[in-house]
């Protein structure tokens, strides 16, 4: 018999080792103090595969420091009842020492028996993600003829299996109730995926409560976050814990989604493929797709309606509009998740009955400046007397010729000039429309350096317009902007916001506010 030292990067790594000892052995025994479901899938196959050929299969976890998931936990029910040669035990507090204070179970064993011979595998390896995968862990095998370190570990073993308790679903049940409420949980093993990216303030709290509303079997739910607050790492924070096999992500607009799959990429890494669905591209089967709605309402014909298991409709005030619609209506995710920062229309379409009016979490400007989450600012309202406001929508060449005339130009420079901050201005401007883009663009380029962007610009061309606004080395210091900018892009080097369009759309007016509040 050969004993071998493993890590992740030895030429045989403990995953390797057990998969391949589970296909062979006679039985099983594991003690594993951490379970996450994102880590038994590495090894589910393999266990189902071997209680099914006969192999006798034990194994007891923990609830300790609340780390083990519930997904596991059903998942080994599922075998209990599948099986009558599977067995799962859970310690639950089972151990106490001094003063009733509760011992932790830490242990990390795998014991196998075979036709001719018994190996031990003992070290560091949980079963989660990390673990098994990825994390610097140190684990020994020790093989014998005749069972003598063997003998050891499974005196142990059958000495914590009769102390700890037989897996059912009321002790899973105590169990979640205790999760959904606990202030220490380590429930949230993704905040180690890239070193950097770790859950803020709002996200922490908004993972908890769709843990929590998903416990109780809700399937669709919508959380309000203010701009700037972090919404898409949310949602690939929570995307993560689900881990979903397949996940889509829809948006209207081409520059949010390639944004969006970034961000993606930080929090789980190259494990999985990523893929856009647009009008230019057709990535349709990667683990992780980034939709337009139009391009993904026109096709969905080509995908099953199960095709995906966990489905982000972001921006999704926008989601009463019938591509919307159509796509929440065909597919048939085990999950759905809302986001927006607006969810109240001016058009009195219900956002929230598209989630079933399940709203988790609501993070409001208010609140997000309070917790640090975005930047403060100072809002200046200012009298306007030279423009008439009241003119009708089919007065409003008047009312852009108003706007963009010369003494109100000179009224809009010399507000910027007592509002400014010191060094480059750096000033963001939002206009009625095109015409309005473009006069007021002319207009104030004698005084300042000036550009302006509509939706006939390329991706290319904004981005190059956003950059230079930010730097200090460029010479840009107004951009002005028609729509574009409402939602989905952030500009967090700005230092000045002009409202110069008149608008009655609360939601407009603070998707626009909102383009400057992320911290710089």
């Amino acid at each position: 018999m050969t004993n071998l030292f493993l890590t992740n990067y030895t030429e045989i790594t403990f995953l390797d080792k057990v998969k391949d000892n589970l296909r062979r052995c006679k039985s099983f025994c594991f003690s594993v103090s951490f379970i996450k479901k994102a880590g038994l899938v590495l090894l589910i196959k393999d266990i189902d595969a071997a209680v099914e050929r006969g192999a006798k299969g034990r194994i007891i976890t923990s609830t300790y420091q609340n780390f083990t998931d519930i997904e596991s936990l059903k998942t080994f029910i599922e075998l209990q009842n599948k099986y009558k040669n599977f067995e799962c035990h859970l310690d639950y507090e089972s151990f106490r020492g001094a003063q009733y204070s509760v011992i932790g179970y830490h242990s990390k064993g795998y014991l196998f028996e075979f036709d001719s011979h018994y190996e031990v595998i003992v070290g560091s390896s949980n079963i989660t993600r990390y673990a098994l995968l990825k994390n610097i862990e140190w684990d020994v095998v020790v093989s014998e003829d005749i069972p003598s370190v063997y003998r050891h570990a499974m005196n142990e073993f059958e000495d914590k299996w009769m102390k700890t308790y037989s897996l059912n679903q009321e002790l899973i049940n105590t169990y979640a109730n205790k999760l959904n409420f606990a202030i220490d949980r380590w429930d949230m093993d993704y905040d180690l995926s890239s070193g950097k990216v770790k859950p803020n303030y709002m996200q922490k709290k908004a993972l908890k409560e769709l843990n929590r509303y998903r416990a109780v079997g809700t399937n669709r739910a919508l959380v309000v976050a203010a701009a700037g607050s972090g919404k898409t790492y949310l949602a690939a924070f929570d995307a993560l814990n689900f881990n979903p096999k397949r996940l889509l992500f829809v948006v209207h607009e081409g520059s949010i989604l390639k944004k969006a799959m970034e961000t993606f990429r930080d929090v789980f890494g190259n494990g999985s493929s990523y893929g856009l669905f647009t009008g230019e591209h057709k990535d349709m089967d990667a683990d992780f797709v980034f939709a337009t709605n139009i391009t993904m309402c026109k096709s969905l014909e080509l995908f099953a309606r199960d095709a995906f298991d966990y489905i982000i409709i972001d921006e999704c005030h926008h989601a009463t509009a019938e591509t919307y619609k159509q796509i929440i209506s065909y597919f048939e995710p085990e999950f759905l998740l809302g986001l927006t920062a607006t969810p109240e229309r001016m058009d009195n379409e219900d956002v929230f009955e598209l989630f079933d009016k399940n709203v988790p979490y609501e993070l409001r400007l208010r609140d997000a400046i309070m917790n640090d989450l975005v930047v403060p600012f100072k809002y200046y309202g200012i009298r306007d007397q030279l423009v008439d406001y009241g003119l009708t929508k089919s007065e409003e060449r008047k009312l852009v010729a108003q706007l963009a005339g010369e003494e109100h130009v000179e009224f809009i420079s010399s507000k910027i000039e007592e509002h400014r901050v010191e060094g480059k201005l750096k000033a963001l401007a939002f206009c009625r429309n095109v015409t309005h883009a473009r006069m007021m663009c002319e207009a104030m380029s004698s005084m300042y350096k000036t550009a302006y962007l509509t939706g006939k610009n390329t991706i290319g061309e904004r981005v190059r317009a956003y950059n230079d606004l930010q730097s200090d080395s460029a010479e840009l210091e107004i951009l002005f902007t028609v729509d574009i900018l409402n939602e989905g892009v952030d500009i967090p080097g700005v230092n000045m916001v002009l409202f110069l369009r008149p608008t009655e759309s609360s939601t407009i007016f603070i998707k626009q506010l909102g383009r400057f509040l992320r911290k710089y």
